[in-house]
């Protein structure tokens, strides 16, 4: 979790003010496209298992297990096998790392193949009494298997968008958020799309000091896609254990 800073550090109107008006232009943006309706729409669900340690100072490593299955929660899409590493400038309330992904997916026709991400990311959170503002951008190069396959084997590229706000009372052991995040990937003349729009809402439960349990609804929607437009709801459960 990115530091939380203390009022007194920066203006809570002016941090306010401005992940206020990212999101406010965002909706404007996106609006009129996400309006109309799905051509289809599936549902999946999403298991996950996370390991974060605080290695040395203020640098954190972290490794994380994710299935999902779809095809109304019937078929297997794929694993991810993620490992990261954070540091935190606790100054200022900023976190940049970066990771690596193995991705394990199911194409069709019992064909599974693999794909690589390397990413690199920054975020930013401001704690205003109950409640965190967060901003996280994060970059991602990637790769597919060439052992088998038809891709051209030319790297892809994207760049992803979050906001997000949190509410959690003192010493309560639930922390509650909602969030946004908009997918833009570069196509083949190098021009920047947006591709998917991801919703998502989530209640975060402590267990005990170093453990927590996550449940969540992720709403994954194409975007600028006249034909075939996929909307696919995920329930999810996660477990976390910070060391």
């Amino acid at each position: 979790m990115i530091y939380k800073m203390r009022h007194d550090k920066l203006s809570g109107g002016d941090a306010i003010y401005v992940i206020s008006a990212l999101t406010i232009l965002l909706c404007a943006f996106l609006c009129p496209k996400i309006a109309n309706a799905q051509n289809s729409t599936d549902y999946g669900s999403i298991l996950q298992a996370e390991y974060e340690n605080n290695f040395y100072g203020d640098f954190d490593v972290w490794l994380k297990e994710d299935l999902r299955f779809d095809n109304d929660f019937s078929q297997y899409s794929r694993s991810k096998t993620t490992l990261g590493v954070n540091y935190t400038f606790p100054k200022y309330s900023l976190k940049v790392g970066a990771g690596f992904d193995y991705i394990n997916k199911y194409t069709g026709k019992h064909i599974y193949r693999n794909r690589y991400r390397v990413f690199v990311n920054a975020s930013y959170k401001y704690t205003y009494r109950n409640w965190d503002f967060g901003y996280r951008m994060r970059f991602i190069t990637l790769y597919h298997d060439e052992l088998r396959g038809y891709y051209n084997y030319a790297p892809e590229y994207c760049w992803r968008n979050r906001l997000s706000v949190t509410y959690q009372r003192r010493f309560s052991r639930y922390k509650y958020t909602l969030a946004g995040e908009i997918y833009s990937a570069f196509n083949k003349d190098k021009r920047l799309g947006l591709n998917t729009l991801l919703l998502s809402a989530e209640v975060d439960y402590r267990l005990t000091k170093r453990q927590h349990l996550t449940a969540f609804i992720r709403d994954y929607r194409d975007i600028y896609i006249e034909k075939d437009q996929i909307r696919t709801i995920y329930f999810g459960l996660g477990w976390k254990f910070k060391h």
